[in-house]
């Protein structure tokens, strides 16, 4: 895949360019050199902020121009600093000569060298100029260069633009800043990198693992670990982030920042799963915020970062009113109360062995059948089959009739999507057959009850490509057994060669050929697992890792 940055055009001026003309005039900049600065400061402002840094960490830094946040802005090119020239000029440009300057600078080797050279410059043309490192990353915490400047740079400015609205000096700016980066770690982890500016991936991360302390330049991390899942991945990350950052006098900001290629949903997971981490350690948060807004490209991977509040002062700035396009507009923290219990929660019956089997079984063809559904579909047909199995194990069952009704239960009332109500349906009718008579005759009548049901609801026919193609055959059986599975695994596997004209799948003509519908898969495996509860040897009657090939 090509890149988007094999474009003449220098991306970070495109960028601002862009930025400029959705900010209803807010926003200038300059083509050369290379920066922007907004037209809207506040009146009580005595001090310029500015900060820079490469491209491609959007919506950083431009993105935080504008009253309550910065005043200059210089992007270098993609992951490069911007050159001193470049800075001084910016500053010169977009500020009035008695105006004092505080650099706000992420603790990056090029950074800080060409900010450093651009004091010295600016001090020489009789400006009065001080500089903040930043330097929270606690994955880069034994670097001989010291630690890297990463997501404690959007708390440090969004703190220090709404002080300097106050009136603050520089020199205050200076000690307030100081104590936010000395109170402030993060922590960043990748389950993919980015795309590199050249293409393909800037490095690689194997199936199943995570790097943990990874960099915002498409750094990778000193260490790689075997992703635990989200809950105990944050757990492991807040309970670091606590014991480097120390006890906090007002409560900690819990920070949580994405990398480009997590989407909200997830990030919004992160948050949650942080605030359930910072309760189980008894940690007080003030405050607790989501989104994008240090990216490297489109690395898939976030950053947590928590600041251990030391004056309740910085609580009032964090929390400040801005106008800026990108930076954060975090509320205060508030406990919140306990979901009600459902009024009518499913009843638990006895426990089924049979049923814990077939929850164990399709959580592990969980992410087959997924795989196999985003090839045509929206790439879950393998959560809902598992998530509909294990509602229906935790409700039980004595006795196959009641096993059956647990599951069309289950995948009716509680599975989402189009799946999940569908095979309800079929469910349903097999479980009403089995009160009657548990016999793979009696089952094979409630199939083809069954059948007419889900062709009621969705209209589908045989040769579709959906999930009939594998009950039909199997319904057209005298009986739930061994010969009914083998004939649902022919129809399955048949849809390969067949175009789709139902679902999702509808929209992408020939693309499906080749492989089996994710539904007429599943169907095969359900109903194996049935016939196996009324006579074992139907095992015999499907490899189930064939249909996934």
């Amino acid at each position: 895949m090509s890149s988007p940055f094999s474009s003449p055009a220098a991306p970070h001026l495109v960028t601002l360019e862009a930025l400029a003309m959705s900010s209803g005039g807010a926003i200038s900049v300059n083509r050369e050199p290379v920066y922007a600065w907004t037209r809207r400061r506040s009146p009580y402002r005595r001090v310029v902020l500015v900060s820079g840094g490469g491209a491609g960490h959007e919506p950083m830094h431009a993105g935080f121009l504008g009253h309550g946040g910065l005043d200059v802005a210089i992007p270098g090119e993609v992951f490069t600093s911007p050159h001193n020239g470049q800075i001084v000029a910016a500053v010169e440009r977009a500020t009035s000569p008695g105006d004092p300057v505080l650099l706000l600078v992420k603790n990056y080797t090029g950074d800080v060298i060409n900010f450093a050279i651009a004091e010295e410059r600016l001090k020489a043309n009789g400006r009065d100029v001080a500089t903040l490192i930043i330097d929270d990353d606690l994955g880069s915490d034994d670097a001989e260069v010291g630690r890297r400047g990463t997501g404690a740079t959007v708390v440090v400015e969004k703190i220090l633009g709404a002080a300097a609205d106050e009136g603050l000096a520089l020199h205050e700016l200076l000690e307030l800043g100081t104590e936010v980066v000395a109170r402030s770690r993060s922590l960043s982890v990748a389950r993919a990198a980015h795309t590199a500016p050249s293409g393909g991936d800037a490095f690689e991360v194997k199936v199943g693992e995570l790097e943990y302390g990874v960099g915002i330049h498409g750094e990778s991390a000193a260490e790689s670990i075997a992703d635990p899942g989200v809950e105990k991945l944050v757990e492991r990350m807040i309970g670091e982030l606590l014991d480097a950052v120390g006890p906090a006098d007002h409560g900690y900001l819990v920070f949580v920042n994405g990398l480009g290629g997590v989407s909200n949903l997830e990030l919004a997971h992160v948050a949650a799963s942080a605030a359930g981490s910072m309760r189980a350690a008894s940690a007080p948060v003030a405050s607790i915020h989501y989104g994008t807004y240090v990216s490297a490209l489109d690395m898939r991977g976030f950053s947590i970062t928590l600041t251990a509040v030391h004056e309740e002062r910085w609580l009032g700035f964090w929390f400040a009113h801005h106008a800026t396009p990108g930076l954060p507009t975090p509320s205060a923290m508030r406990d919140i109360a306990p979901a009600e219990p459902a009024s009518e929660a499913p009843t638990a019956g006895p426990s089924s062995e049979w049923l814990d089997e077939v929850a164990r079984r399709f959580a592990d063809y969980r992410s087959r059948l997924n795989d196999l559904d985003q090839r045509s579909g929206d790439g879950d047909m393998g959560t809902n089959m598992a998530d509909g199995t294990r509602r229906a194990a935790a409700r039980g069952g004595d006795g196959l009739a009641q096993e059956l009704r647990s599951l069309a239960d289950a995948y009716l009332d509680e599975v989402g999507g189009s799946s999940g109500p569908l095979f309800g349906l079929v469910l349903a009718e097999l479980a009403r057959a089995a009160e009657d008579e548990a016999s793979a005759e009696r089952l094979a009548h409630g199939l083809r009850a069954g059948l007419e049901a889900l062709q009621r609801v969705g209209g589908a026919q045989p040769g579709d490509r959906t999930m009939i193609d594998a009950l039909a055959p199997a319904a057209a059986r005298d009986a739930l057994d061994a010969e009914a599975v083998r004939s649902a695994v022919e129809g399955a596997r048949a849809t390969s060669q067949l175009r789709a004209r139902r679902g999702r799948a509808s929209y992408l003509a020939d693309r499906v050929l080749g492989f089996p519908d994710p539904g007429a898969v599943a169907a095969a495996l359900l109903l194996q697992a049935i016939a196996e509860r009324l006579d074992p040897s139907a095992t015999s009657a499907l490899d189930p890792s064939a249909l996934f090939n």
